[in-house]
């Protein structure tokens, strides 16, 4: 229950991009959440993994959900004057240029 609290508006946006058997199963998981009934055979059914997959997958957060990984990008001079590249961190502010200011572009 507490993995589905925290990841609830996450969960429901995920599952917008799915079908509407699979957004009718969630709102069946509303509802038994709501009443405060066991959740585990419905959130298998829609993870499609038996009980033992889906307590380790709740362990780690449900699929969709969370803030993600975001993935490695490198930007570059933004007016190409030079051949300088930044990486940042993943999901890291943009770079700026040192010399004009300017926000780097992703190259």
């Amino acid at each position: 229950m507490t993995t589905l609290c925290q990841e609830f508006d996450e969960l429901i946006g995920e599952t917008r991009l799915h079908s509407t058997e699979r957004q009718e199963l969630l709102e069946r998981i509303v509802i038994e959440a709501r009443a405060r009934r066991p959740l585990l055979a419905l959130l298998g059914q829609l993870l499609n993994t038996d009980r033992e997959t889906t307590l380790r997958t709740l362990a780690t957060g449900l699929p969709g959900a969370g803030p993600g990984t975001a993935r490695q990008e490198t930007f570059r001079c933004p007016d190409g004057a030079c051949d300088r590249t930044a990486v940042p961190p993943p999901a890291g502010a943009v770079p700026r240029c040192a010399v004009l200011g300017r926000l780097m572009e992703r190259g």
